[in-house]
């Protein structure tokens, strides 16, 4: 950047010659100037301190901040810039600057000559990652090779050896690290003294269940120093108890065996790939997650090893649940890798092509060149570095003689866009409909879910898991085609998608996802939920409920295309086992609330009707009980015999205060009415027996009965019969006791009632008898 033009937004800055140039005005500003701003262009985006600018244009002087202030602000005038309101430059308040503005090189300005002449197989390495052996043609990330090597080895000053690499899937985290980062600091200088004398690579897609820390061990075996292993004489699984346990004892040999480096400051280099995988599998339980992390930080500490890893950004959430990982971030340990620029796009595509003595054509209608094509396409793609070095790959195997790139082969591929699915029909064309017919299968044992049950990724599957000669052909054919990658994992032979993004570029891959998508959603949730259920030491409160969770498991079970593990079966078993009780514990439940209700409604049938049996009985005993102290009370005193009546009016009273208690209001209109009968035959016997009080108070209850009956029924000739003899013999008491005006009241009210008695009675006044 420093000696070739480029723009920065609307300035073109030519370092060489200390010159700023736009449309209108050409500006010429001091040495000192072009440097900081040249620094700040390098980490356009990014917050550069006031430190890492000094000791980068005043090396080695102790100035303090005031030439870098007076520096900045003559920058700001050069650009017509201001501190308040800036487009290019920003102050960040005690933390530094920052390049606002776009930095970008126009076509063809930053086509340099080829590191190497390339002599190896293809110069594009496809859906694969870019490895160390691909140093020499790595290219279009000059930039973030820099910055990252720079954070290395502030890192290393820190002493938290530990750098992470963040960005969408596809951007090229795995390719920086291994093709950029590790070749740099595996020359003789290493990078600012820092240097790798031996680095090995753990891509946690490739690690089986249970297998976290071995996996880490064998990669730790890898290490030697001219040759000699830096921990010899112990195996992968004793290794791994050891970090477990106690990981002072294997990082300590680690650090004598650098001892003999060349290096100002070496370290054994430890990548960790897809680190998402660490994270999110199902496959590990959060004990794993949490001991493999916390290992990976006592690695970074311990002044041996240098942690690098890659994560795609989009896991960001379960990064940050992770203290660990988090610890580096503000100074400087978290890499954001964004996707290439124009300007890069042309370099990967132009240098690789130059380095291998490609050539490119045209397009005869247009006479754009291919490589310009190729850059405007990928510019717009999601996808493009994946996309790109396989449609380059694809482009430099049908290459002509000379070794010309042909734009008609780029048109049938079916550009960026349809090039990795026209590749992978291909290789499905010359299989037979058997073969082709076990794609679904190979895929259930590739594609998952994450545990947000939305996100799509993929997974290593073992040659073992195909059970048919046609599986094994298809998986070979798509191996064959670099779409499918085969390898080791733990000793056992595996494979795996090459990108996921052929998971979203080949149709029928995308058709079979999105019609077993329920299926998917459904294996996931078991496998999430099996996982907890074990960390849970399989209590039963984490067992799958009755219901649809259940019945979604089963149907997993009996699906031809999905195969579930130990765990999940076992969950699987448990589930079906607890819910089978629990019904088994409802049909008892429901059959002993059957008989208790058919008992219940026994007992209430047999006691409604001995109610109704008493209720009858009642009735026949007040019906002559009614008679007695009415018709045949009336008979008595027309013969003046109402002394017959003391027993039979005491055993009816009795009778109604047994039935009735205190409140004779109980028994209801007939009972009140001949309860009030039953005093007021008693108070005429007590009259003719001459007790006077005893009737009086017989005959005034009696009275108190009869009120409350008259204001219900006022034209019931009965009842007032029953008050007009009530009246009489009150007032008889009264002209008895020569208390003439109360006898005199007491006859009006006998006359009132007889009155209206008569005057309601029928013509022939049978109802006054």
């Amino acid at each position: 950047m420093s000696h070739s033009p480029f723009f920065f937004g609307d300035w073109q800055v030519d370092a060489s010659a200390n010159r700023l140039q736009n449309a209108l005005r050409a500006k010429q500003i001091e040495p000192k100037a072009m440097d900081v701003l040249v620094y700040l262009c390098r980490h356009a985006g990014e917050v550069v301190s006031s430190e890492a600018l000094l000791n980068q244009c005043w090396p080695g002087l102790d100035t303090g901040d005031n030439p870098l202030h007076k520096t900045i602000n003559q920058l700001r005038r050069a650009l017509g810039d201001s501190a308040s309101q800036p487009k290019y430059i920003e102050t960040i308040r005690k933390r530094g600057y920052r390049a606002l503005a776009e930095v970008r090189f126009p076509l063809g300005d930053e086509q340099q000559a080829p590191k190497t002449h390339w002599q190896g197989a293809a110069p594009f390495p496809g859906l694969k990652a870019y490895g160390p052996e691909h140093a020499g043609i790595f290219y279009g990330r000059s930039q973030q090779i820099t910055t990252l090597l720079e954070r290395v080895s502030q890192q290393i000053r820190f002493g938290r050896d530990f750098c992470l690499v963040l960005g969408p899937s596809g951007c090229g985290k795995s390719s920086l690290l291994q093709a950029g980062i590790l070749p740099n600091l595996q020359t003789a200088q290493g990078f600012h003294g820092v240097g790798v004398p031996s680095s090995s690579t753990l891509d946690l897609a490739d690690v089986g269940k249970g297998l976290l820390l071995l996996s880490l061990a064998s990669c730790l075996l890898d290490w030697d120093i001219d040759d000699k292993p830096a921990l010899a004489d112990i195996s992968a699984q004793a290794l791994a108890t050891e970090l477990a346990t106690d990981p002072a004892a294997p990082l300590a040999k680690l650090k004598a065996a650098l001892k003999g480096s060349a290096y100002r400051t070496p370290r054994f280099a430890l990548v960790i790939d897809r680190l998402e995988v660490a994270l999110s599998s199902p496959l590990f339980s959060d004990d794993e997650r949490h001991q493999f992390i916390t290992l990976l930080d006592t690695l970074a500490r311990s002044g041996s090893v240098l942690v690098l890893s890659a994560c795609r950004n989009d896991f960001y959430p379960q990064l940050v649940s992770h203290p660990s990982l988090m610890a580096g971030k503000n100074s400087g340990a978290h890499f954001d890798l964004a996707p290439p620029t124009r300007s890069e796009l042309l370099q990967m595509i132009r240098l690789p092509a130059q380095a291998a003595g490609l050539r490119w054509d045209s397009d005869a209608d247009t006479a754009t060149p291919l490589d310009e094509m190729l850059c405007s396409d990928a510019a717009h793609n999601p996808d493009a570095l994946p996309m790109l070095q396989h449609v380059l790959q694809q482009l430099y195997l049908s290459r002509s003689d000379d070794g010309l790139m042909q734009v008609s082969h780029y048109h049938q591929l079916g550009g960026i866009e349809g090039a990795i699915g026209k590749t992978a029909e291909d290789a499905m064309a010359p299989l037979t409909k058997a073969q082709r017919d076990a794609l679904p299968k190979v895929l259930s044992l590739l594609v998952t879910l994450r545990e947000d049950e939305q996100s799509v990724t993929s997974r290593s599957a073992r040659w073992s898991q195909l059970t048919s000669a046609q599986e094994q052909a298809l998986v070979q054919a798509l191996v064959d085609q670099r779409l499918f990658v085969s390898h080791l994992q733990q000793g056992e032979a595996s494979f795996g998608i090459a990108h996921e993004a052929l998971l979203r570029r080949w149709p029928r891959a995308t058709d079979w996802i999105d019609k077993h998508k329920a299926a998917l959603t459904q294996m996931a949730r078991l496998r999430h939920q099996a996982q907890r259920w074990q960390q849970e030491g399989r209590n039963s409160a984490y067992l799958l409920a009755d219901g649809k969770p259940l019945q979604d498991a089963a149907a997993l079970a009996t699906n031809p295309l999905f195969s579930l593990d130990a765990d999940e079966m076992a969950l699987l078993s448990a589930s079906q086992g607890k819910a089978r009780r629990r019904r088994w514990s409802r049909r008892g439940t429901l059959l002993l609330l059957s008989l208790l209700t058919v008992t219940a409604i026994g007992m209430s049938y047999r006691s409604q009707r001995a109610e109704k049996h008493a209720t009858e009985q009642r009735l026949a005993a007040e019906n002559l009980l009614g008679y007695m102290v009415g018709q045949f009370a009336d008979k008595l005193r027309g013969i003046g015999r109402m002394d017959l009546l003391n027993g039979i009016s005491n055993k009816a009273l009795d009778y109604f205060q047994s039935v009735a208690g205190d409140d004779s209001g109980n028994i209801g209109f007939a009972g009140r009415f001949q309860h009030g009968q039953t005093l007021e035959a008693i108070g005429e016997v007590a009259y003719s027996r001459s007790k006077t009080d005893e009737a009086k108070h017989a005959l005034l209850t009696a009275r108190r009965e009869f009120l409350p009956l008259l204001n219900a029924q006022p034209d019931n000739l009965a009842l007032l019969k029953s008050l007009g003899a009530n009246a009489f013999w009150l007032g008889q008491l009264r002209y008895d006791q020569a208390d003439w005006a109360g006898a005199s009241d007491w006859f009006s009210h006998y006359l009132t009632y007889s009155q209206r008695m008569y005057s309601l009675a029928p013509a022939d006044g049978n109802a006054l008898m």
